[in-house]
C-alpha cells in the first residue's frame, strides 16, 4: 500500500491510503466467489449461477462490502505500520473505488499530543484544615430537627413566619395570565424564600379561609425573561396554616434519626460526617491547585474530538443535575441553552488537557490499578448505594464499564501521588 501521513496540528494527522489495484480486486473476488456458492437466483440451481450474472446482480452489494469491511481493515494495517493510535473514529474523505482500479482514501485522525513531562515533583500547593467546632456540630444537628419537623394546623392566628400556608394563587400581568402564574394547593414555607420575598412578605398574617389580592414587581434579572421587570397582581386563598414544631433532642431523637443509642453518640457520629466531608473537599481544591501547576508547567494542543465527548459528557451531567433540582433543560430559553453549553467548553478543555498529563505521569511512576483497588472500588459504591458490594461488582461488569472503571483508579491514584509528591503548606 502506498501511504504518506501529513501532520495537520498539534494532534491532527491526514493519512493518505492507496491500496493496489490487485489486492483490492482479491478481495472483490473472494466476495463474488462466496456469494457464487451461497446465492440462489431464479432458473440456477444454489452455487451454479454464471459469474456475469452473480456479478451483474451483486456489484452494489460487493462495493458496500469493500468499503465498510475491507476499507476499515486496509486502513487498521496502515494503523499498525505507522504506529498511529487514534483518540476517536477517522473521518474518510476522497474515496475512489471502482473494480480493477485501486482503492484511494484520506482519513482525518486525531492522536494524543506528544509532550515532555515537566519536574511534576514538588508542586507547591496549600492545605485547609479539616477540623469540626462545636457550632458547626450544632448546625448540623439543628438541620436534622429542621428535616423531622412536624406541622401542627392552627384555627385561631394569622400566619407567621416558619408557619406553612397551603394556598392558591392566581396571578396576571396586565390583567391577562401568564405561565407559572397560577396553581392550586401551593405549599409555602413563610421565610425560606423559596418564593420571592415580596410574594411571602405578603402572606404574613394571612387567616385560614382568607383571600387576598396584592401586587409585586418581578426583578430585572427574574430566570423567564417574560415576566423580568414587569408588575403581576395576585390573588391567594389560604387553604391551611401549620405550625412548625421542631422535635427535642435526647435519646430518643438520637435513635430515630442517626440510629445512635445516644446524643453524645449522635454529636461524634455527625462530627465525624463533617470531618470527612471537609477532608474531600481540601482534596479537591489541592488537586485544583495542582492542575493549574501542571498545566501551566505543559502547554499543548488537545485533540478536538476527546474536548468533544468530554464537553458533552458535561453537558449532560449538567441538565441530570437541572433535573434533580426540578428544572428542565427543555424550558430554557434558546439564549439560556447556548449559554449553558458554551459555558462547558473551557472546563471540558481543561478536563481533557489535565487528563493527558496526569495519564503520562501515571505511566511514568508505573501507577497501576490492581484487584485490590478494584474490591476497594466495588465496596465504596455499595456503601453509598446501600447494596450489597459482590451486587454492586456483578451489575458493574454487567455493564461493561470495567475498563473506564480502572482508568478511572489509575488516575486518581496518580493525583494521590501527585498530592503526596507536593511541598504542602498547611494553611
Amino acid at each position: 500500500m502506498k501511504v504518506s501521513v501529513n501532520n495537520v496540528s498539534g494532534c491532527a494527522r491526514e493519512v493518505h491510503v492507496e491500496v493496489p489495484a490487485e489486492t483490492v480486486q482479491g478481495k472483490v473476488d473472494g466476495i463474488y466467489g462466496r456469494i457464487s456458492r451461497e446465492a440462489k437466483l431464479p432458473g440456477f440451481r444454489k452455487g451454479k449461477a454464471p459469474l456475469d450474472v452473480i456479478k451483474k446482480q451483486y456489484k452494489s452489494a460487493v462495493r458496500e462490502e469493500i468499503l465498510h469491511h475491507e476499507l476499515p481493515e486496509f486502513f487498521r494495517a496502515v494503523l499498525l505500520e505507522q504506529k498511529i493510535d487514534p483518540v476517536a473514529q477517522p473521518q474518510i474523505s476522497d474515496l475512489q473505488f471502482e473494480e480493477g482500479s485501486p482503492l484511494k482514501f484520506i482519513a482525518k485522525v486525531e492522536v494524543k499530543p506528544e509532550f515532555q513531562l515537566k519536574d511534576y515533583k514538588g508542586l507547591k500547593i496549600k492545605k485547609e484544615k479539616t477540623s469540626v467546632t462545636e457550632e458547626e456540630v450544632d448546625k448540623a444537628l439543628e438541620n436534622l430537627r429542621e428535616q423531622m419537623a412536624q406541622f401542627i394546623p392552627v384555627e385561631d392566628r394569622p400566619s407567621k413566619k416558619d408557619d406553612l400556608v397551603v394556598m392558591d394563587f392566581d396571578g396576571k400581568i396586565g390583567g391577562k395570565p401568564f405561565e407559572g402564574g397560577k396553581a392550586s394547593r401551593y405549599p409555602v414555607l413563610l421565610g425560606s424564600q423559596n418564593l420571592l420575598k415580596d410574594f411571602e412578605t405578603n402572606l404574613e398574617g394571612i387567616t385560614k379561609g382568607e383571600t387576598k389580592t396584592f401586587t409585586i414587581t418581578f426583578p430585572k434579572d427574574y430566570g423567564k425573561k417574560e415576566v423580568a421587570g414587569r408588575e403581576a397582581e395576585f390573588t391567594v386563598t389560604a387553604h391551611e396554616i401549620k405550625e412548625k414544631k421542631l422535635p427535642m433532642v435526647d435519646n430518643e431523637f438520637a435513635k430515630d434519626v442517626g440510629k445512635c443509642e445516644t446524643v453524645k453518640e449522635l454529636r461524634e457520629k455527625l462530627e465525624a460526617q463533617i470531618k470527612s466531608s471537609k477532608e474531600v473537599e481540601q482534596r479537591s481544591k489541592m488537586v485544583e491547585q495542582v492542575g493549574e501547576k501542571l498545566l501551566a508547567l505543559h502547554p499543548f494542543d488537545v485533540p478536538v474530538s476527546l474536548v468533544n465527548m468530554e464537553h458533552q459528557r458535561l453537558v449532560q451531567q449538567g441538565v441530570d443535575r437541572l433535573k434533580r433540582q426540578g428544572v428542565d433543560a427543555n424550558k430554557l430559553t434558546d439564549q439560556q441553552k447556548q449559554e449553558f453549553v458554551e459555558n462547558l467548553r473551557p472546563m471540558a478543555q481543561k478536563n481533557v488537557h489535565m487528563a493527558l498529563i496526569v495519564e503520562k505521569i501515571g505511566a511514568a511512576e508505573n501507577i497501576h490499578c490492581d484487584d485490590k483497588d478494584l474490591e476497594a472500588y466495588y465496596a465504596k459504591v455499595a456503601q453509598g448505594a446501600g447494596q450489597p458490594a459482590d451486587v454492586v461488582k456483578r451489575y458493574l461488569k454487567q455493564q461493561g464499564n470495567l475498563d473506564s472503571i480502572k482508568e478511572w483508579i489509575e488516575y486518581e491514584k496518580a493525583l494521590d501521588f501527585l498530592i503526596a509528591q507536593a511541598k504542602v503548606d498547611a494553611a
